[in-house]
């Protein structure tokens, strides 16, 4: 695994970890695609964070080409994107994270 999709993943799953202890009743399930990508012809590695219950996803997307910033896409799981925004890598943390997860899988709007 890459560094910097380690890094990421590593601050993904504890974003997670808190996002569960405040809320135990929404389930995630997180995903690192380190392959699957590269062999459909994408030069980039993905986190993604599941809520199968909601039919909704977050997947954060790192791109070979951009080393230092990184995409994250908002939708379901069919694999529509609702909204995207992309970030400095350096710049994210756990709570930004835990936001996010509050704001995409908490939200009626979402």
């Amino acid at each position: 695994m890459k560094p910097a999709l380690k890094a990421l993943s590593e601050l993904i799953a504890k974003a997670n970890d808190r996002f569960y202890a405040k809320h135990p009743k929404v389930h995630t399930v997180m995903g690192i695609m380190d392959k699957a990508l590269r062999n459909q012809g994408v030069a980039a590695d993905a986190i993604t964070l599941d809520c199968s219950a909601l039919d909704r996803k977050i997947v954060f997307l790192l791109p070979d080409s951009s080393p230092d910033r990184f995409t994250i896409a908002i939708g379901n799981k069919a694999g529509d994107i609702h909204s995207s925004s992309e970030y400095d890598r350096p710049e994210l943390t756990a709570s930004q994270i835990v936001s996010l997860l509050e704001t995409h899988l908490l939200s009626d709007n979402a």
